[in-house]
């Protein structure tokens, strides 16, 4: 009896150690997935700023907010990239920038929306904001 019952927690020991060390190593998985695609997007993220703005701004805080899947089966999304643009050594003015690209009409990715908020003094030191 004794030996039925240690095997019986041995066993639920393992298996409830085993989901949460999984779902730590998925959320790092996601995080470097979303790196590696905001790092491929960001030479079309500086281009999408200089043409709204007229010159290229700088910027930090850069994430994908969102990825969408267009048809379910096709290769064609729409992927919303989020900046905030600051001046000199991080100083005001700050915009929150969303834009958002599409691979849809084009086998290059095309900016199809371009949405910019500007950020109060408050806002200015968090990296997530809503927009």
């Amino acid at each position: 009896m004794k030996k039925s019952l240690l095997i019986l927690i041995t066993f639920l020991t393992l298996f409830s150690y085993s989901p949460v060390q999984a779902e730590t190593v998925s959320k790092n998985d996601i995080q470097l997935h979303d790196d590696l695609i905001f790092i491929m997007f960001y030479p079309s993220i500086q281009q999408e700023l200089k043409k709204q703005y007229g010159e290229i701004k700088q910027n930090y805080c850069g994430e994908i907010t969102q990825i969408k899947k267009l048809p379910q089966g096709s290769y064609l999304f729409n992927v919303t990239v989020q900046v905030t643009t600051f001046e000199g050594a991080h100083d005001p003015p700050n915009d929150l920038v969303a834009i958002t690209f599409s691979n849809e009409k084009s086998i290059e990715w095309q900016a199809i929306d371009f949405k910019r908020r500007r950020l109060k003094p408050n806002e200015i030191t968090k990296c997530r904001h809503p927009l």
